[in-house]
């Protein structure tokens, strides 16, 4: 009864009217009136098929109940229709080079080309949702696609995956790098030892230009001007590998993604000592806007525009003071601040804000200069993303605000691909929406329910960590120790911009390299954050210090630092002992210098291979001036001197 014709599923027409989904004479109406599409006409032993998605939805519904779903009754699911030759694919494994400067073997290249076209064939399909039926839905397909290239002949050289995570994982690395990805490991190059000088100059700037050309078009470029300068061959694979390494990343990804990216992956970060802080030892506020939907006098009937300031409690994250209101003002602030210390009774020791005219104005200044114990108070610098406030915040709008079925989730600090609104749902019920009068006691429900829940690692709730009562070695130096009785982990551990974390034995620990002087060890930093290494540990020494060792090609490990404890600093000024505070400010400096020697480094870079944006701009210029034809020695001469010579 059910078939496919030209990759369409299709139903027998002589059996939607004997089975009495429909009558004969309805049948021939909706064919007569194009509601019925016909792919086949009966007669001389052949069968009339229609389209089965052309049948209205009333008939399809009476087919489904009676025969259940078309598409999982037809088991005849021929891959290959899906499967076209891929020239490109073709061409790249042909002209692939390893790094002794010979090709792939020719039964290599077939089978990478094959291993292109079939997940082609499944790219098409995850994306085709008519075809996804044929392969039982968004649910099933994997399984069954899974299957079906597992049924392809012997002639079709290609890797058969085990299980739908290993060949998920295959696609999307796929996706992401292209043909490379199917490039087996042994085959592909990872030598970048001629990567040095000019050369590695030259590869960097075109790397590090805004427009962000891809390893692949910088070895094309690279390729025009190689013969000329007398510098050896290079893969993909070795570019890849050396502007993989962090000495290098960090002036690319500075000059290429910009500060922000940069600090996410490089920018060191200070870890602050909270086993001594106690309730209302430090206040934070932070406002923003609230994501509820509330009744409105437009034409819409519904907006969303309040704003809300809220007052913390950091050490217990209880929320003490909180305002609603049209506009984040200094009015706000204030009624915020004046409730929680009305529910508090007390002063806090350390009150933090961010930068928002309302907090700066005089007439907050004027009060938070009174608020807290001494005047303890200061503003988060923008973009460091230190504040505690908006990091409480952002756990406040996803795990209770954006519960709530008028919830329109779409604050800045939590916009997330899984936080959309039903706006439908929303549209439909707005007369049910609460009124503008009505928040407060909304809010007020939404921070019980806050108060007394917790984080899953505590064992009381936010409400009774907040109600908790309060009050006020010349040796050999242990990196010169030789180790004898140390224990490898087993893995590599990434050495990330705010230190080595370590676990044993369920307890946690992070560790940083220091240099001679005790001060943080730029110089290691610049050449091992983000880089993957041995830790080697005293299991009773770890309160001190471990080994970072790398390993090498051939896989011995390599010392490379020690990285002592790493030493947390106080934020709450009445807990400061000592030289903490300079010590903080050493710390906290480090992004700075390295951020500026970083960015330094890159100015250096242009001035030695004179490949800057302007060029960049001048040889595009110069390329629209010559349709493309401009010959190479004129085009290297022209890039040398043009830009100059304009002023």
């Amino acid at each position: 009864m059910f078939e496919y014709q030209q990759n369409t599923l299709c139903v027998a027409s002589t059996w939607l009217y004997s089975t009495g989904i429909m009558s004969e004479a309805n049948y021939k109406y909706l064919c007569s009136n194009g509601k019925i599409k016909k792919l086949t006409i009966g007669g001389n032993g052949r069968k009339a098929l229609v389209a089965y998605e052309s049948i209205p939805d009333r008939f399809k519904k009476l087919i489904r109940e009676k025969v259940g779903d078309p598409y999982a009754t037809v088991k005849n699911i021929v891959f290959g229709d899906y499967m076209n030759w891929d020239h490109d694919a073709e061409i790249y494994f042909r002209d692939y080079l390893l790094e002794n400067g010979t090709h792939l073997p020719e039964e290599k290249q077939k089978e990478y080309t094959h291993q292109a076209i079939m997940f082609n064939a499944v790219k098409h399909i995850a994306m085709n949702i008519v075809v996804q039926k044929r392969f039982g839905g968004k649910k099933q397909m994997w399984d069954r696609m899974l299957e079906a290239i597992g049924n392809l002949p012997e002639t079709w050289m290609h890797t058969r995956y085990k299980n739908v995570v290993s060949f998920k994982r295959a696609i999307q690395k796929y996706e992401q790098e292209g043909y490379s990805s199917i490039v087996s490991g042994k085959w592909m190059n990872s030598n970048p030892s001629k990567i040095v000088d000019e050369v590695a100059d030259f590869i960097m700037s075109q790397y590090c230009l805004p427009v962000k050309y891809t390893i692949t078009e910088v070895l094309k470029i690279y390729e025009s001007v190689r013969e000329a300068k007398g510098w050896k061959s290079l893969s993909e694979r070795a570019i890849g590998a050396w502007l993989d390494k962090t000495e290098q990343k960090r002036i690319w990804m500075l000059a290429r993604d910009g500060k922000d990216e940069y600090m996410k992956h490089f920018g060191h970060t200070v870890t602050r000592n909270r086993t001594q802080w106690f309730p209302n030892a430090w206040w934070a506020i932070d406002g923003t806007k609230l994501d509820l939907v509330h009744f409105a006098d437009n034409k819409q009937k519904m907006a969303a525009e309040l704003k809300i300031n809220v007052v913390f409690d950091v050490h217990s994250e209880k929320i003490i003071g909180w305002d609603i209101a049209y506009s984040e003002n200094h009015a706000s602030h204030f009624r915020a601040i004046k409730m929680a210390v009305n529910d508090s009774g007390c002063r806090p020791h350390l009150f933090t804000y961010d930068k928002q005219s309302g907090h700066t104005s005089g007439k907050m200044q004027n009060l938070y200069n009174k608020l807290p114990v001494k005047g303890h108070h200061y503003s988060h610098k923008v973009g460091r993303k230190s504040s505690p406030a908006e990091q409480i915040f952002n756990r406040l709008q996803q795990q209770v605000i954006s519960k709530m079925w008028f919830s329109d989730k779409q604050s800045i600090k939590v916009r997330t691909a899984t936080n959309k609104p039903n706006t439908d749902f929303i549209v439909e019920y707005k007369e049910a929406l609460p009124t503008v009068d009505q928040f407060n006691k909304i809010f007020s429900a939404l921070v019980n329910k806050w108060n007394a829940g917790k984080q899953e690692d505590w064992t009381y709730s936010r409400t009774e960590r907040y109600n908790e009562e309060t009050e006020h070695r010349e040796e050999i130096s242990i990196m010169d120790q030789l180790s004898m009785f140390w224990i490898d982990e087993t893995k590599v551990k990434k050495y990330y911009p705010h230190g080595m974390p370590l676990t044993v034995e369920g307890k946690d620990y992070i560790y940083e390299v220091y240099d001679e002087t005790n001060n943080i060890d730029m110089e290691f930093r610049r050449k091992f954050v983000g880089e993957s290494l041995i830790v080697r540990y005293d299991p009773e020494r770890l309160d001190e210090f471990v080994g970072l060792y790398e390993l090498t090609p051939s896989g011995e490990k390599r010392f490379v630092a020690y990285a002592q404890s790493k030493r947390m600093h106080e934020s709450i000024p009445v807990l400061m002992k000592g030289n903490s505070r300079a010590l903080l400010d050493q710390d906290i400096a480090i992004r700075d210098a390295e951020l500026k020697r970083d960015q330094l480094a890159y100015e250096n870079l242009i001035k030695r291979s004179g490949i800057t944006r302007e060029s960049l701009i001048e040889e595009q210029e110069l390329m629209i001036k010559f349709q493309g034809h401009l010959p190479k020695e004129e085009q290297m001469e022209t890039d040398r001197t043009a830009f100059h010579s304009r002023f």
